[in-house]
């Protein structure tokens, strides 16, 4: 009996509520969900049913009012959610992509570099041999030529030891000569030496911006994670708020 007094009781509201249910239901029902004109009748209309079944003591009004509402909050909440899980992947990808700009650039200046320091290298190596093969044979041209001075010196001084002084001339030329080649040896290698430490100097520095572009490309890759599972969270969250609008 109570029921039927509040049915007859609320029959008014219904009747004057059926020209805005049958725009909510012909017009903006084409509309989606979480648009602006469909969100606010929504709420206006849940708006409406609660206070009715308040006023009314009609606990299905207000009760359907109440759903409305809810259900109006649950869909925007998750349109929101869907919004920001788009824009952290987004940014994830964003990430990723400059992480991989960043250390392609980075290795491309590590091999520029090694490449760099190879051709220093070589040219430290050709210019030392070049300048111990000068002294080298400087040195042999002026001991040789003062050991011919003393030579002839001598010879003119005394022709009676000039088997001695060419013996003697033929000894200090050869060992000018092991000299030379001694010191053109040693230049050779001190420039071999100096060549080599350069080469390696460039190679660990190209090796030092090589594991700095690897890290760089690890962090990216591990930001880029980070996003993609914030954004899964996130779509989750919302497809279990929209369950719950349809159950």
């Amino acid at each position: 009996m109570t029921n039927l007094i509040s049915t007859v009781i609320a029959l008014p509201y219904e009747i004057a509520r059926l020209p805005l249910a049958i725009v909510d239901d012909n017009l903006l029902n084409r509309l989606p969900e979480t648009s602006g004109p469909r969100v606010r009748l929504d709420r206006t209309i849940g708006s409406v049913d609660k206070l009715a079944g308040t006023l009314l003591r009609n606990r299905d009004i207000a009760e359907r009012g109440v759903d409305r509402i809810e259900r109006s909050e649950k869909l925007l909440t998750a349109d929101r959610l869907e919004q920001e899980a788009a824009t952290r992947r987004e940014k994830a990808s964003e990430t990723a992509a400059a992480g991989r700009r960043k250390a392609a650039q980075k290795r491309k200046v590590a091999q520029d570099r090694a490449a760099s320091g190879l051709d220093e290298a070589e040219a430290a190596e050709a210019r030392g041999k070049q300048q111990a093969t000068a002294k080298a044979a400087k040195t042999a041209a002026a001991k040789k030529a003062a050991a011919t001075r003393r030579a002839d010196s001598r010879t003119a001084a005394a022709k009676r030891e000039e088997s001695l002084a060419k013996r003697q001339q033929a000894r200090e030329h050869a060992a000018a000569v092991r000299a030379a080649e001694r010191q053109e040896a040693e230049g050779r290698e001190a420039a071999e030496r100096r060549a080599e430490g350069v080469a390696e100097a460039r190679r660990l520095d190209a090796e030092a911006v090589a594991a700095d572009a690897a890290s760089t490309k690890k962090q990216a890759t591990a930001e880029k994670r980070r996003l993609e599972r914030e954004a899964a969270a996130a779509d989750k969250q919302a497809a279990q708020l929209r369950a719950q609008t349809e159950n």
